[in-house]
């Protein structure tokens, strides 16, 4: 079994996997969660880690390399001269762990409304506050307790932390 790297046809990397694996092949597609300010409001989407291509897992021998190379969404396979470019199964297999890890590590990173978080630099530092919600892509509206009165306080994202 070897990893063999395909293209795609354009943002058809989704509907090359699903028909490569709905011919009972092993293939694999990274992806990952993305922020991007879409008409003034944060959005996060899914997006591929590499755009245009996708993985696949075949056997050298038993592969119809004409059946996938038909497969709607798949444009070719990635060839250097008249080698087919091949992928080792740690390099897969890293990248899978990479994807996973990255995927808890933003799930884990998500603020709600109430979480606690302390502010770690400007004139605020060192104080604790309650998250309200975002403003924007790059500040926050933290709850404040000053003097007795709870204030709100728009603040860059880097300058504060989940507790």
């Amino acid at each position: 079994m070897t990893w063999y790297v395909l293209t795609t046809k354009p943002r058809s990397e989704k509907r090359a996997q699903e028909n490569l694996q709905n011919q009972g092949l092993e293939v694999f597609y990274p992806e990952f969660e993305n922020t991007r300010l879409r008409q003034g409001k944060k959005t996060k989407t899914i997006e591929a880690l590499f755009p245009g291509y996708v993985f696949i897992n075949l056997n050298t021998e038993q592969a119809n390399f004409n059946s996938i190379r038909s497969t709607r969404g798949v444009g070719a396979f990635v060839r250097f001269g008249m080698e087919l470019a091949t992928l080792s199964d740690t390099l897969i297999d890293k990248l899978k762990a990479d994807t996973e890890i990255t995927a808890k590590a933003s799930a884990e990173k998500m603020l709600k409304t109430g979480d606690k978080v302390t502010i770690t630099e400007g004139p605020f530092a060192g104080l604790d506050a309650i998250y309200q919600c975002d403003d924007g892509l790059e500040r926050s509206v933290l709850l404040l307790q000053l003097i007795q009165k709870q204030s709100k306080l728009v603040i860059s994202n880097t300058e504060f932390e989940k507790k």
